[in-house]
Parts: C-alpha cells; structure tokens; sequence
C-alpha cells in the first residue's frame, strides 16, 4: 500500500465528480475550477515520514481542504501559472477550510482521513469524502456572493475547520481583503476605510503607500 494507490482512488472516483461541477483541470492531488471571479480549489495533503509519525498515522493518509481565491483581490503573492491557467494551492487562497473524517478515528484532529497500513478502510474514505462532495461545492457556492464575502471579513470568526485563512478580526489582512471586495462591491466609503487600515498597519508597503495605490493596484 502507498500514496500512488490514494492517487488512484481519487482519479477514479472524486475527480470526475468534481468534473461534473467544472473542476476542469486537475493534478494527482489538487482540482481547480476557474470562474469569473474566483479559482476554486480542492486538494488531498499527503504527510511525510515526520509528520505522520508525530501524529501517529501512515504517510499515505491524508486531509482534503478547499481553498478559493477571489480574483478581485489583488495577489499579494502571484499564484503559479501553467498553459495560461492561475494554479494557486489551496494554502495560497483567501478562504479555507477542511471536510471533516467521516469514519472511526482516534485521532483529535477530524480533518485528517487515517489509512491504515494495509489500506482496507481506503474505500470507505474515499466513499466518505465523495459523499461531502455537495457540502464542498455549497461551501464554495456560498463564497461566491461578494456581499457574503463582505459580511463574513466584517462579522465573523474564524471557525475551524469550517472557515478560516482570512485573518483575525481585526487584522492587517483581513483590512487588505476587505477593502479590496468592498470596493468591487462598489462600497466606496467601506473600502477607504479598510484599506487605509491596511496602509496604516506598514504590512503592505512593497505593494503600496496609500489608499490611491491600493485603490491602483485594483483597476
């Protein structure tokens, strides 16, 4: 048993049900969909030898998290690029979050699916993550509204492994994507403000000075 038969599993069974939903290009391990506004990603993470052996699994066991991107934000980091596709990793995305183990385990952290060394229980996590399939493609959908998105950097918490990856509240990030959405909403005043918190906390000065920068690097 090793990852090259988990990569099998996924080719069969979870990349042609994400295909269903637009996820047109894939690698072993990692799907995008790209969209007008936004890249969505779902990616299997594999552990090395350290790693599961600290957490007390097999190297070939794995987590899947969703991640995406929205492309109104401007990068601080430009994703990877390939045949003219933005391929950014699920830990490069504004937003994120983890299917949760659906079979017995002992383990604490219920975003890991534990293969056991022999790889019989592989069907049943595989079967487990393609049941989630809808709650991940309601996950994204949900972040597809920018009003939503807004509401969220403005209301809400992380919550995990539901959503995080845009910083606490408050935070010089979470200022950064804010003031970007709030101002492809159109929400001029809203945007001033938090993207002037962003120059005010220094964190952005290789990107920007100024609200006027900020408000250039958008157009």
């Amino acid at each position: 048993m090793d990852s090259k038969v988990v990569n099998r599993e996924i080719r069969k069974f979870i990349w042609p049900a994400l295909r269903n939903a637009g996820f047109a290009t894939s690698t072993s391990r990692c799907a995008w969909r790209h969209l007008q506004d936004q890249i969505d990603v779902v990616e299997f993470q594999s552990f090395n030898k350290y790693n599961a052996d600290v957490l007390g699994v097999t190297t070939f066991s794995f987590a899947v998290r969703l991640g995406t991107l929205q492309l109104y934000v401007p990068p601080q980091w430009p994703p990877k690029v390939k045949d003219g596709l933005q391929l950014p990793s699920e830990a490069e995305c504004y937003f994120r979050s983890s299917l949760v183990c659906s079979i017995e385990s002992k383990l604490d952290d219920r975003s890991i699916w534990p293969i056991d060394s022999a790889g019989k229980n592989l069907p049943w996590c595989i079967q487990g993550v393609l049941n989630q399939v809808p709650q991940a493609l309601a996950w994204f959908e949900r972040l597809a509204e920018k009003s939503e998105v807004l509401r969220i950097l403005q209301e809400e918490d992380h919550t995990m492994p539901e959503l995080w990856g845009f910083g606490r509240n408050p935070s010089p990030i979470r200022s950064y994507l804010a003031g970007y959405v709030a101002l492809a909403l159109g929400q001029n005043e809203i945007a001033e403000t938090r993207l002037q918190e962003a120059v005010d906390s220094k964190c952005f000065v290789s990107l920007f000075s100024s609200v006027q920068g900020a408000v250039q690097r958008a157009a």
